[in-house]
């Protein structure tokens, strides 16, 4: 399945739920086990999961969901060689963790859109988490509206 020509089939039917869509794979809490492929979409302050069919190439509507960005806290991004991951933090420990491919011309417009979910993050009043110099997160307290 072309990811890209997919994606633009589903803009040009009206598919897609939110803007700057992107394809990630959804993790289970073992953080092992990948629950599906999906697009993730964002529009105002709720991100939109569209789960994907690859062999079929169309959307599950069955198996979609979504979820409030206010609701967390945190966010940081790792890479890790051919993947990146994203992963949502609340304060009570609670997280969202979900993985996207980057470094190939098919994945271009995801990592462009993750950028700019990142921006829309630290709009909304999510706070950056970053990698210290000795290795360990903190989060980014320069932010707006830190306390």
């Amino acid at each position: 399945m072309d990811r890209k020509s997919f994606l633009l089939e589903m803009r040009k039917a009206h598919q897609l739920k939110g803007l700057k869509p992107c394809f990630v794979m959804v993790k289970y809490k073992s953080d092992k086990l990948y629950h599906g492929e999906y697009i993730m979409s964002i529009k105002e302050n709720t991100l939109y999961f569209q789960k994907i069919n690859k062999f079929f190439a169309m959307l599950r509507p069955e198996a979609d969901f979504e979820l409030i960005a206010t609701e967390y806290d945190f966010y940081k991004f790792e890479t890790k060689r051919a993947r990146a991951t994203l992963t949502l933090y609340k304060k009570d420990g609670e997280y969202f963790s979900l993985d996207y491919m980057i470094g190939t011309k098919e994945t271009f417009a995801t990592e462009d859109n993750m950028e700019r979910i990142a921006k829309c993050f630290d709009a909304l009043g999510l706070h950056k988490m970053e990698v210290r110099k000795d290795g360990e997160w903190e989060f980014n307290s320069r932010a707006k509206g830190f306390n």
